[in-house]
């Protein structure tokens, strides 16, 4: 199944200066040269002379005029969304889900692939080559514009390299997967843990926008974590950090996926939540929960209270770790933050450093289905801006 390459890159993003002025541009459009001056410190004539290009190779575009306030007009900057695509795929234990995006994030088509367990690599290649192939098919020249394709895994990751060091929920260990998925669909490939895909997506088009230092923390099957660090994301020496799940919380307490016991994800992940709950799964949780007052309703509350508590402890972890300006909550757990709200910000503020003088904010990304394919493919537009 392998096709053969086409020439791929972004000349006009190929200078450093210019892609940093993009970057801001596709952060914050519509923005007007005075704000790009502002926030880069150049002059005037420099910011001119940097968008020449963007403008000329149709990147972006300037608005109609608008008022600034004091009666004046000015000139805004939009992206061009439609000059690109980019497609992301997010490869799971029982599906392989994906996007196509334009240049925005905007999600122009969607599909999944179910899989066998367990995942063998080889496998998985060819139905992640498969339906890229028909998502690009699905979209008039979506090939032909494509950026390239972003890969989210589960597990540690090594982006540099491309391969995926260790995935317990997939069974993989020491996996190259940029090069054969390249190979296979003739597009250049970016590999990053999932959660990492998603602070990506966050810092790029989200609640991160504004903030330098902030983290993602997904909330669902598993606990994870994902750091921007001035600006960038942080994976530490081996593309490993972000166990947020992991932390040991309770000596001897239950047993986690992981093998150990006591960790944050053996206390608050969806599992733990369902068995104090007394239901199947955490959505039979969440019904139950918002059913009324009776037994089973009180039940499934302090369920969450419960999550809620030992989330909040977690995300005091990080607090006092790292001191991010902004957590932002998602994943398919975020759908019952409102059930753990109270209990959460009650624990961290109670265990985070100085009494919580320095909280920080809290943002809620509720989660759709196209949550990690979206995120899949912010990685191959970050790519473009290197």
């Amino acid at each position: 199944m392998s096709r053969r390459k086409q020439a791929f890159g972004v000349p006009a993003l190929s200078d450093p200066h210019r892609a940093g002025l993009f970057s801001l541009v596709l952060r914050h459009a519509p923005i007007s040269r005075v704000e790009l001056a502002r926030q880069t410190s150049l002059d005037p004539s420099t910011i001119a002379r940097t968008l020449r290009p963007l403008v000329d190779e149709g990147y972006v575009t300037e608005a109609p005029t608008a008022p600034n306030g004091r009666g004046r007009p000015e000139r805004l900057i939009e992206i061009v969304a439609a000059k690109h695509t980019a497609i992301g795929i997010k490869i799971g234990p029982r599906v392989i889900s994906g996007v196509v995006t334009d240049l925005g994030a905007n999600v122009l088509a969607r599909g999944e692939e179910e899989v066998g367990v367990p995942l063998e690599a080889s496998d998985t290649f060819r139905a992640v080559a498969g339906l890229v192939d028909r998502l690009l098919a699905s979209v008039p020249q979506a090939r032909e514009r494509s950026l390239g394709l972003g890969i989210a895994v589960s597990g540690h990751v090594d982006p540099d390299a491309g391969t995926c060091r260790y995935s317990p929920i997939l069974g993989w260990r020491g996996v190259d997967v940029a090069k054969p998925l390249s190979e296979m669909t003739g597009l250049p490939v970016t590999v990053h843990n999932d959660v990492n895909a998603l602070a990506v997506a966050e810092h790029l088009f989200g609640h991160g926008r504004n903030a330098r230092n902030f983290a993602v923390v997904t909330l669902g099957p598993g606990i994870g974590l994902g750091l921007v660090i001035d600006g960038k994301v942080y994976g530490g020496a081996h593309g490993t950090a972000g166990e947020l799940g992991h932390i040991p919380l309770v000596p001897g307490g239950p047993l986690c996926s992981c093998g150990r016991h006591g960790c944050l994800e053996a206390l608050a992940g969806d599992a733990a939540i369902a068995a104090a709950a007394g239901t199947t799964d955490v959505a039979g949780a969440m019904i139950a929960a918002r059913n009324g007052p009776d037994r089973q309703a009180v039940k499934a509350q302090s369920a969450f209270t419960a999550a809620g508590r030992w989330v909040g402890r977690g995300l005091a972890v990080v607090s006092n770790l790292a001191a991010p300006e902004l957590i932002v909550i998602t994943g398919e757990g975020s759908a019952a933050y409102d059930l753990m709200e109270h209990s959460l910000t009650a624990s961290l503020k109670e265990y985070a450093f100085e009494g919580g003088d320095f909280l920080p904010r809290l943002e809620v990304a509720a989660a759709d289905a196209d949550l990690w394919g979206k995120g899949a493919a912010c990685l191959a537009i970050q790519r473009s801006l290197r």
